[in-house]
């Protein structure tokens, strides 16, 4: 049985920066410098101190976290992880709680991935990572985390299971 992981800004931001692209929108990437400033303050995180230069390492770090909502497996998840971890110069370290966390990077991008990676190895390690999932309604694939009881949740939100719900009752009735 897995476990409903601890809420953490970290992962919620997570979840929002992910969720910068979205197939419902029009254009579907919405990603920019001051959205992840929002972003971070929305989850009161500190500025992470990104500028317009940033914008397509962001893309590439937002791309390689959504590949851990997208795996079916955990092993898969771990090996996404640990290439973030090693790709952005992540160190770990023995923190309060005792546990380790990867911290580190050299600028601002790395420790963007850093520390978000790790908000999503915690996750993974405290065994959810079956809870982290891409939404089910076509097209929709945001990312979110399944924190149900019942661990059943298919949808990122109630719009995508209305839509799927009216579709599924169009294609019986037709």
């Amino acid at each position: 049985m897995s476990s409903v992981p601890a809420t953490d800004p970290w992962l919620g931001f997570v979840l929002d920066l992910c969720n910068t692209y979205d197939l419902l929108e029009d254009p579907p990437d919405q990603l920019t410098i001051p959205l992840v400033t929002r972003i971070a303050a929305r989850h009161e995180l500190a500025d992470p101190g990104l500028t317009d230069a940033d914008l397509e390492p962001v893309r590439g770090v937002r791309d390689r976290l959504y590949r851990v909502f997208a795996e079916a497996e955990s092993d898969a998840q771990y090996g996404v992880l640990n290439e973030i971890f090693t790709r952005y110069g992540a160190t770990p370290r023995l923190v309060p709680g005792p546990r380790l966390a990867a911290t580190g990077g050299g600028d601002a991008v790395a420790r963007l991935a850093v520390s978000a990676a790790d908000a999503l190895a915690r996750a993974v390690a405290d065994g959810a990572a079956d809870r982290l999932r891409t939404c089910a309604g076509d097209p929709c694939r945001c990312v979110y985390v399944d924190r149900t009881k019942a661990n059943r949740r298919r949808y990122c939100c109630e719009l995508c299971n209305d839509r799927m719900a009216s579709a599924a009752y169009r294609s019986r009735k037709g």
